[in-house]
């Protein structure tokens, strides 16, 4: 019996060294030592992995955007979906979002650091099961709930038939956030085990199945076309992930045991966060509701504008603090401050090194974007102006939503969520109180700046009380980010004088065809990309010089072919 145990053991051993070996890229062969550094390159590796199947989950939910305004543009009808998506969002988020970022995956990671593998998944069923509860129970009482609390708190039409219309489905979409919970908290075990290949791929199926119900049951059944596959989207979501699940040896069960300690440590670390969460819906309502009372299609052309504002965010920022927080957990549970810092600095050099220039891109390009996008169909020039002024405003901002994603998780991986949640109680009331300023001077550009504000200041906040605590190298950050800043702002002037010079000979400041705009963006975004990289070599940005180094040691590692003979 001990030798059966001993070998098991051994066997753990192995698998375990296998696959920091191969997140480590080395090689089988290799004889460095394997320890605990590789844990960097693994967030290269997954961070890799992300950003590729999010960049394709981007494009499918441009190309989800464009079919469902091609098909309904600036109607009523697609007001009252976007009204009614705001509750089950609102339920997911609540239930959910707060429980896996600030809690589950560090109380789960630091079992699985211990070596208790079958207790992380005792705690993990039990906070399972009583997350699935718990959004049964919401979506319930909200469905009983919605004649009232749409016209009320959600989307003040005038239109009766418009409020009916919204309150159907909001009762249809109820459904998602119960498969959506059940596929985010999957996401959160498999990247535990630093697995993100197909959680990443998920999206792509949720974005593709919402087209394609859009597309053939439009004719049939409208806009309630679009409603159901969110729902089927969101349970295939799930479904997607569960055969990498079933290999990781799944030892899910039915136990609801809310005494155990490691549950205690979730519902207290994903208390402050859910507060926090609440208080962000507050804003979404908020917007919401004003952006209601304005002219037709005013609400669409903020959602868009929005969701055009999240197709960098995704890809960059998000990518990469997904596949950080695993790490950070990891050093956080076995005390290791100075990697926690290193990995930090190194995170928020990256981020942004890509988000800045983006930002640029977005700013002098915003026109041919939007058009590029969305402007078919039903979606008319009227709809494509709304959206581009707002979207405007959204840009703005961009640089400080991706930094609150990697800085909030520096907090969550040292199981602090008091600090986070103060943080963002502030940034909430002062986009409330800006949004509601600034809405009847600047409609829904208003509501787009007082986003950009509050999220600048929240990141600044985060980071001046984490920059002591974690003992950030701020003269080496500052160095990099006013070298980035430069690059980029030089980029936007490349860009910006090509347009201009373009512009004269074509005529394109009429509507020009989709091809000639075409053209004209890739080429002006390319111009720009190149001086961006020719400033950063000349500045000598790190990331630069990292990217050049990797493909250096790749191109090194190739084996060469045999001398003749």
């Amino acid at each position: 019996m001990v030798r059966i145990d001993v070998r098991r053991w051994v066997w753990r051993m192995r698998l375990r060294a296998e696959r920091l070996r191969f997140f480590a890229g080395i090689r089988p062969n290799d004889s460095r030592c394997l320890n605990i550094h590789v844990l960097p390159m693994s967030i290269a590796r997954a961070s890799a992995i992300m950003i590729v199947t999010l960049v394709a989950s981007r494009v499918l939910g441009w190309l989800r955007l464009s079919v469902i305004g091609a098909h309904f543009g600036e109607t009523p009808e697609l007001d009252a979906f976007w009204a009614a998506f705001k509750i089950p969002d609102a339920i997911f988020g609540l239930v959910v979002a707060g429980a896996l970022a600030s809690a589950f995956i560090p109380v789960f990671t630091s079992y699985l650091a211990r070596e208790r593998e079958d207790e992380a998944w005792h705690v993990a069923s039990s906070v399972m099961n009583a997350v699935l509860l718990l959004l049964v129970g919401f979506s319930v009482v909200m469905w009983v709930a919605a004649p009232y609390v749409v016209p009320t708190f959600v989307a003040p039409f005038r239109d009766p038939q418009q409020i009916a219309l919204t309150v159907d489905l909001t009762r249809i979409m109820l459904l998602s956030p119960i498969f959506m919970g059940l596929s985010s908290l999957t996401t959160g075990i498999l990247n535990s085990y630093r697995q993100f290949l197909s959680s990443a791929t998920a999206p792509l199926v949720y974005n593709l199945v919402i087209i394609l119900f859009t597309q053939f049951g439009y004719p049939f059944l409208g806009i309630h076309a679009v409603a159901i596959g969110v729902v089927v989207g969101a349970l295939v979501m799930w479904l997607v992930q569960l055969p990498e699940l079933t290999f990781r040896r799944t030892r899910y069960s039915f136990s609801l045991d809310l005494s155990h300690s490691g549950v205690r440590d979730v519902l207290r670390l994903a208390g402050p966060r859910t507060l926090a969460l609440g208080a962000v819906q507050i804003v979404f309502f908020v917007d919401t509701y004003l952006a209601s009372g304005m002219a037709s299609g005013s609400l669409t052309a903020l959602v868009y504008a929005n969701q055009l504002l999240l197709l960098p965010l995704g890809v960059f920022s998000i990518a990469i603090s997904a596949a950080v927080f695993p790490t950070l957990s990891h050093y956080a549970s076995l005390g290791q401050v100075g990697r926690m810092r290193d990995t930090v600095q190194q995170a928020i050099r990256w981020i942004l090194f890509l988000t800045l220039p983006t930002a640029i891109v977005m700013i002098v390009l915003r026109r041919p974007i939007v058009n590029l996008l969305f402007q078919y169909g039903s979606f008319g020039p009227e709809a494509r102006e709304l959206t581009q002024a707002a979207f405007l405003f959204y840009s703005l901002g961009l640089a400080g939503h991706a930094l609150v994603q990697i800085l909030a998780r520096v907090y969550f991986a040292s199981r602090d969520t008091q600090t986070p949640l103060a943080l963002t109680l502030i940034s909430i009331g002062l986009n409330v109180v800006l949004s509601v300023t600034l809405a009847p001077f600047m409609g829904i550009n208003g509501l787009a700046l007082a986003n950009s504000i509050a999220t600048l200041i929240e990141a600044a906040l985060l980071f001046i009380l984490l920059a002591s605590r974690a003992r950030l190298r701020l003269v080496g950050l500052g160095v990099e980010t006013l070298k980035q800043l430069s690059a980029s702002l030089l980029m936007g002037v490349a860009m910006f004088g090509f347009i201009r010079v373009t512009n004269l000979p074509f005529d394109l400041f009429v509507d020009p065809p989709k091809l000639v705009l075409a053209l004209q963006t890739i080429l002006a975004a390319a111009v720009g990309g190149l001086v961006y990289l020719a400033a950063a070599y000349l500045l000598q940005i790190g990331e630069l010089q990292e990217i050049v180094a990797a493909v250096r040691s790749r191109i090194s590692r190739r084996p060469q072919p045999p001398a003749a003979v």
